[in-house]
């Protein structure tokens, strides 16, 4: 990831990282260079251009950023400052018939954090030209930190991009070679957010907890007049995890469920796996389900054009392995107020000539009740993804605006990172 102290450094250090490690793939409007998805961190954000405020301009699909994003702002303000330790503050800007348009939004989703008086602004972009557009984008999410910092009386706190596919286009090399500074890649815990790479989804696992038990910071949360131990939690805020090898280890020795409900919860509740190869024309809720993610993304019946996201993404990374708007929308407008919103917000399949990388955002992640049968279900799915359109392999990417450990579950966590050694005398006497 990148840390910047603003929005300039971070855009001069991201065009470093582009013309450094980036990859030459062709797309409709020009060949690019395009390198691996990225963490993009600003501790203050300000905006590049003074006079520009007015987003109704940025048109896709008929409409505008300011149409989609202005009238839930207020209520994402009142949910502020009802519960000022809320986790459920996100702000999807992605609807699934955008798949229907040919220039959809690069913003799908913002996610707005409480933490000791101060909103901080996390926004997913699935592709992002960062040489021209790099600084209308990072003016929007300064936009929407500001207007709820202003409605919710907090102050405004860091931003941060999750770009999946952060790109220049080789036209614009030589003006990006002026732009671009030296750039820091930076890996493992920090204040505002932290980078993990590890081999396998077990070992992702057990290095969230050590993340959380021993760098987190305690808070409430809302689930305390419901669940007595869940009245408190420790949390990080910004874990982003590289998985490179998905296939081997997949389920920790210590992991609190089955392999048989891991496989369960990936085909029922996350891919509707009977119907994974072909499209879905009616309703898939179970009863008593109010939401799966295999509904959102499938059929939603509460959707003013009800899409079938995951085949229609299946068809065009067949049609184009290389496309950039393979981008599954789960959450939707009315979640801002529901006391269960998702917390999985979208994901994505990002095409690459060796392999295909699937990034899942989250506003909220349980570390130890549920990341680890999140992650093999996620994995999974794009395994068969990767499958099902001719790719050999995939790579994983987990995402967690809140990544939490209950306190509940603490001393169970601490039995997984602090195991007690037998002593010698223990041993020969076999107790």
């Amino acid at each position: 990831m990148i840390i910047s102290k603003d929005w300039n450094e971070a855009r001069s250090q991201l065009l470093a990282k582009i013309l450094d490690s980036g990859k030459m793939y062709k797309s409709r409007f020009g060949d690019t260079l395009r390198c691996e998805p990225n963490l993009v961190v600003v501790e203050k954000p300000s905006y590049f251009f003074k006079l520009e405020r007015d987003f109704s301009g940025w048109r896709f699909c008929g409409e505008s950023y300011s149409s989609r994003i202005d009238p839930l702002l207020p209520k994402a303000a009142n949910k502020l400052k009802s519960s000022p330790f809320t986790r459920r503050v996100s702000i999807p800007v992605w609807r699934p018939k955008d798949h229907f348009c040919d220039n959809p939004p690069a913003v799908t989703e913002v996610s707005l954090l409480p933490i000791n008086g101060e909103i901080h602004a996390t926004a997913f972009i699935r592709s992002l030209d960062a040489y021209n557009f790099f600084m209308y984008n990072a003016d929007f999410i300064t936009h929407v930190l500001e207007t709820v910092s202003l409605l919710s009386g907090f102050e405004m706190g860091s931003a941060a991009m999750l770009l999946s596919i952060p790109h220049i286009y080789t036209r614009d090399v030589k003006k990006v070679e002026r732009a671009a500074g030296s750039y820091r890649e930076v890996y493992g815990h920090q204040k505002l957010a932290t980078h993990l790479k590890e081999d396998y989804i077990s070992t992702a696992w057990h290095s969230a907890m050590e993340v959380v038990f021993y760098h987190g910071h305690k808070k409430r949360t809302e689930w305390g007049e419901i669940f007595e131990g869940q009245k408190e939690s420790k949390f990080v805020h910004r874990l982003f995890i590289e998985v490179e090898n998905p296939y081997e280890h997949q389920i920790h020795d210590k992991a609190p469920f089955t392999k048989k409900y891991a496989i369960e919860y990936a085909h029922d509740y996350m891919i509707y796996a009977k119907c994974i190869d072909k499209p879905v024309f009616e309703p898939i809720l179970k009863e008593g389900e109010s939401y799966t993610y295999a509904e959102r993304a499938r059929y939603c019946e509460a959707d003013e054009v009800i899409v079938d996201q995951f085949y229609t993404v299946l068809t065009k990374l067949k049609e184009d392995p290389y496309r950039r708007d393979c981008y599954i929308g789960i959450s939707r407008p009315w979640d801002l107020e529901s006391d269960e919103p998702p917390c999985l917000r979208g994901y994505q399949f990002i095409g690459e000539k060796d392999k295909l990388n699937g990034i899942f955002f989250m506003r909220s992640n349980d570390i130890y009740g549920a990341m680890h049968a999140n992650a093999f279900a996620f994995s999974t799915l794009t395994q068969y993804v990767a499958e099902l359109t001719g790719f050999e392999k995939h790579r994983y990417y987990h995402f967690a605006v809140d990544a939490h450990i209950y306190a509940e579950f603490l001393e169970a966590v601490k039995e997984i990172l602090e195991p007690e050694s037998p002593s010698y005398l223990s041993e020969i006497s076999g107790m």
